[in-house]
């Protein structure tokens, strides 16, 4: 079975080994690189493009003029589209999970959150296309509730699967759930891709709570 390779970038050296030794034991994942600095990352995608990126967003020791983790993030997304990016943070602001969401990264969860499992959130986030954590989720959808407009329309069915897709069900539960193919399941969930200009499930994810489609 081919393993999950992941990249870590944090800039505290304690916790990046930590988590590079956690997720190093997981049988289904493999640790590539381990860097402290945005650029540093950057420069070993180069030889070694990994499935998954796990990165803090401050990287603040890195120096005051090195990129924090969400300018490192956009340059992968738009240099290395195949890689996905999960943030691990201590960031729980809206200002700054936002931004990151905007800009298309496809995970963000917290280091303080209790029985954090930081392999089960890559499996997921590798097998769905993205993940939040419990946390996030209930505060971006309380932070954008009351932010709609009222641009774009989703049939019924179309609802049906953002919700599914906002519980965390991957092509295959969706299915099963709305008794109808996975074939059918990734059309809507492409039409509806399209439709809001979204960059990944994610961004849709976002977008679908921003104008109050979905509600928690």
């Amino acid at each position: 079975m081919k393993k999950l390779k992941v990249h870590i970038v944090d800039d505290h050296k304690v916790v990046a080994d930590g988590l590079g030794m956690m997720l190093g034991s997981h049988p289904e994942i493999e640790v590539g690189a381990v860097n402290h600095t945005g650029e540093k990352a950057l420069a070993g995608l180069v030889n070694d493009v990994p499935d998954v990126v796990l990165m803090d967003y401050s990287l603040s020791e890195a120096g005051a003029d090195a990129m924090n983790g969400l300018e490192t993030a956009q340059r992968i997304i738009a240099g290395y589209p195949s890689v996905k990016i999960m943030m691990l943070t201590m960031h729980d602001s809206p200002t700054v999970i936002i931004p990151c969401v905007t800009a298309g990264v496809h995970g963000y969860m917290l280091k303080s959150e209790r029985n954090t499992d930081v392999a089960s959130a890559i499996l997921t986030l590798d097998r769905q296309g993205f993940y939040f954590s419990p946390t996030i989720a209930k505060d971006l959808a309380a932070n954008m509730r009351n932010h709609t407009d009222d641009n774009g329309t989703v049939t019924e069915r179309e609802r049906d699967v953002l919700e599914c897709l906002f519980k965390g069900g991957n092509s295959r539960e969706i299915a099963d759930e709305l008794f109808i193919s996975m074939h059918t399941v990734d059309t809507h969930r492409r039409n509806l891709i399209q439709k809001f200009g979204a960059k990944n499930s994610v961004h849709l994810i976002y977008i679908a709570l921003k104008k109050g489609i979905l509600k928690v």
